[in-house]
C-alpha cells in the first residue's frame, strides 16, 4: 500500500484573513482525535489534491505537523460550489491499536458472460460497504469480479467479497446480493384494436369519408362505399 505523507503547519485562528492562505496555495484545516487536542492547521493545496485523488477518505495519511507524524483519515472536507476547489478539511487522528469503522467503496471489475453473450442487464445493489478493522488493515477499496456471473441464476453475495482477515463487514445478512445479471424486460408492442388495424389497411379517412384504399375509380364514380368491419375473432 502506498504511503501518503502530507506536510502541515499551525494556523492562527485569531487571524480572520483565512482567504490569504488559499491565495498562497494552502488551505485551512483542523485535526483532532486520539491523543491529539484539536488544532487548526494549514496544508498545501496541490499536495492535498494529489493525495485525495489517490487515497480518498478511507486511506491512512501521515500528517507531518511540527516534526511529529500523526496517522489520520480525511473525516470531512468542503469545496467551493463553483470551482470545486477545496476550501477546508477535517482530519481525524487514529489510534493504531484500536479498530475503526469506515465506508469502503466497491470496485466492479470483469465482464459478466450473462451480459456479454446472453444479452442480460447487470444489477448492482450497492456501491460501498461499512467495515470495522485496525487502521493498518483498512482497505482502500474492495474489488467485485463480475466475470463469475455466467448465468442468470448466479449471484455475488456479501459472503463472496474478498477482504483481509482482519476486516469485518458490518452487514448482518451475509447472503445479501451485491450484484447479479437479469434478463431485459420484454417491450410490449401495442397492436391496437382489430377495428383500427382493419381501417388502417382497408380504408383511408379523409374529411369524415371512408374510401377503399387504392380504388381511385370509387372516388369518382358511384356512391361512396362503406368498408365493412371484419368480425372479431372468437
Amino acid at each position: 500500500m502506498e504511503n501518503f505523507v502530507l506536510e502541515a503547519a499551525s494556523r492562527d485562528v485569531k487571524n480572520k484573513n483565512n482567504k490569504s492562505s488559499i491565495k498562497e496555495k494552502s488551505i485551512p484545516a483542523v485535526v483532532y482525535g486520539h491523543g491529539l487536542k484539536s488544532r487548526s492547521i494549514a496544508i498545501p493545496l496541490a499536495s492535498f489534491e494529489k493525495i485525495f485523488k489517490k487515497a480518498g477518505t478511507n486511506t491512512l495519511i501521515s500528517l507531518n505537523l511540527d516534526s511529529n507524524k500523526k496517522q489520520v483519515l480525511i473525516y470531512d472536507y468542503q469545496q467551493d460550489p463553483v470551482s470545486d476547489q477545496f476550501i477546508h478539511v477535517d482530519f481525524y487522528a487514529v489510534k493504531m491499536d484500536e479498530k475503526i469503522e469506515a465506508t469502503i467503496p466497491l470496485k466492479f471489475i470483469g465482464i459478466s458472460l450473462a451480459v456479454k453473450d446472453k444479452g442480460g442487464v447487470m444489477v448492482k445493489n450497492m456501491e460501498d460497504v461499512k467495515v470495522r478493522c485496525l487502521p493498518v488493515d483498512l482497505p482502500h477499496e474492495i474489488e467485485v469480479d463480475l466475470s463469475v456471473l455466467s448465468t442468470f441464476e448466479d449471484r455475488i453475495r456479501i459472503s463472496d467479497l474478498k477482504i483481509g482477515p482482519g476486516v469485518e463487514i458490518l452487514i448482518d445478512d451475509k447472503r445479501q446480493v451485491v450484484a447479479n445479471a437479469i434478463l431485459p424486460k420484454e417491450e410490449k408492442v401495442d397492436e391496437g384494436k382489430p377495428e383500427e388495424n382493419i381501417a388502417a389497411v382497408e380504408g383511408i379517412k379523409k374529411e369524415g369519408e371512408v374510401v377503399a384504399a387504392g380504388s381511385v375509380k370509387d372516388k369518382k364514380e358511384g356512391p361512396k362505399k362503406e368498408v365493412k368491419k371484419a368480425p372479431k375473432a372468437k
